[in-house]
């Protein structure tokens, strides 16, 4: 079954482009060590409602943030937790985190979630 490491991100506009650029060598690194895909997005301003609770208010996200998640896939939990032993070991990659605490967002910035998948889609 697939597995899913979901990171979100709240940065400041102006670390985007130092983010982006991170994201780039990370993921570069990561597709070496085996990882699947790793996507970004950033949140979009949304002024549908449906009387539901919106993420940047549960996460508050403050007005001068931007919300960004990170999702690597896996092919399981077993080969998530063999390509992010190799990842996590790797000086460049330890390098880049420091980096990008030091300049995109500090580490309570980040929240960091597993997520397994419990059937197949089906296409038709």
């Amino acid at each position: 079954m697939a597995h899913l490491l979901v990171y979100l991100y709240k940065i400041k506009p102006e670390a985007k482009e130092k983010f982006l650029e991170i994201s780039a060598k990370t993921n570069k690194k990561f597709q070496e060590y085996g990882g699947v895909t790793e996507q970004i997005f950033r949140l979009s301003p949304s002024s549908k409602n449906y009387g539901i609770s919106l993420i940047p208010e549960k996460l508050d996200v403050k007005e001068e943030e931007e919300l960004w998640i990170g999702l690597l896939r896996f092919q399981s939990e077993e080969h998530a937790r063999i390509t992010m032993e190799d990842f996590d070991s790797d000086e460049e990659v330890n390098e880049l985190l420091n980096e990008f605490v030091a300049h995109v967002a500090p580490l309570d910035h980040i929240l960091f979630g597993e997520f397994v998948s419990e059937h197949t889609t089906i296409k038709q």
